[in-house]
């Protein structure tokens, strides 16, 4: 006899037991089985990505087997290029870059910084691989000096370059101190220990001093420019000659009395860089990129690779304040070769 004639029969017997029905729904699955499907959906996300990285990493290889030009970005002022080291080091040494760009667009910075990076493109080039240095807007002194670790100094007609030679800025703040009644006082071991103090005039030894220290500093740049560009110089001087305005005591080298007359302090547009020989070509980045895919044998266009610096929200601000700061005011001296019209 089946369930509903009983029912029929016997109207009052109640309806079978249902389990009743949750307000929210269906009752959640056993903690269990919930654990499982966590564990499956971040196995199946975390092997999506990796399969990502993976394709990535093929391409960039299809990529660097035809040949890839790196990028290095030098800008601003040349404070610490511990940073800028370490990449150019790793293109050096990465198999798929065949040739590297430098691009510059500073007014210089400090001089064991700039020599820092000259020394670093000088051994990148030892690697095998052409160098190419493209000055941006402005790529003077410090900016200068760089470029010529490169195989091949290019440049905008209209860039700002130059400016060869030494500066060390110092501030006196004598005046300010004493209106707001402080005084410094110094206890020194010798004579020069507190030079380019804040709180005093110089005196003229001191100046005499900095004065030897600046034209040695000075005449290791015009050495690093005459080992770089000797030959491309002397071509310049008999092509472009140009009347002494410079107070330097003429030499028996010629190629350095006409670089003496150069390395005054004055800028130079990439076009009149290029007619005394301190740089090449007159190109953009892009014509940079080629040439050195040209000298490196790339066939087709080259791929461009970049490396990109992961910075956090408060080394940004730091090194934006630092970096300003050192440029109005410096904390202490500091010898630079820099382009102050910037």
């Amino acid at each position: 006899m089946r369930l509903f004639d009983i029912m029929e029969e016997y109207p009052n017997t109640p309806p079978p037991y249902q389990p009743p029905h949750s307000q929210y729904g269906t009752p959640p699955p056993p903690k269990k089985r919930r654990r499982f499907l966590i564990l499956l959906a971040i196995f199946l996300i975390g092997g999506f990505f990796f399969f990502i990285v993976a394709l990535l990493g093929v391409i960039g290889a299809v990529a660097g087997a035809k040949g890839r030009v790196a990028v290095l970005d030098i800008s601003g002022m040349i404070i610490d290029v511990r940073y800028e080291m370490d990449e150019l080091r790793s293109y050096a040494e990465n198999p798929t870059v065949k040739a590297i760009v430098v691009r510059i667009e500073s007014p210089g910075g400090a001089v064991a910084a700039s020599q820092e990076m000259l020394a670093e493109l000088k051994k990148a080039r030892r690697s095998g691989k052409p160098v190419i240095a493209s000055m941006g807007n402005v790529a003077a002194s410090g900016g200068y000096y760089i470029a010529l670790g490169a195989d091949e100094i290019w440049a905008d007609p209209g860039t700002l370059t130059g400016s060869i030679g030494v500066i060390i800025n110092h501030a006196n703040w004598e005046e300010l101190v004493k209106k707001i009644g402080i005084r410094f006082d110094a206890v020194k071991t010798g004579e020069y220990k507190d030079i380019g103090s804040p709180t005093r005039p110089m005196t003229e030894a001191e100046k005499a001093l900095l004065q030897d220290v600046i034209n040695d500093v000075y005449e290791q740049f015009l050495e690093d420019i005459l080992e770089a560009r000797r030959q491309q110089i002397k071509k310049a001087s008999k092509s472009f000659p140009i009347q002494p305005e410079s107070n330097n005591e003429a030499t028996s080298d010629s190629v350095k009395s006409y670089l003496y007359h150069l390395a005054d302090g004055r800028i130079f547009t990439g076009r009149q860089a290029k007619n005394y020989g301190l740089v090449d070509k007159l190109g953009n980045m892009q014509d940079a990129v080629m040439r050195a895919a040209q000298m490196a044998n790339i066939k087709g266009k080259p791929s461009i690779y970049k490396k990109k610096r992961p910075l956090t929200l408060m080394e940004l601000i730091r090194g934006e304040v630092k970096q300003t700061l050192k440029g109005i005011v410096p904390d202490s001296p500091i010898l630079e070769y820099r382009y102050i019209g910037r």
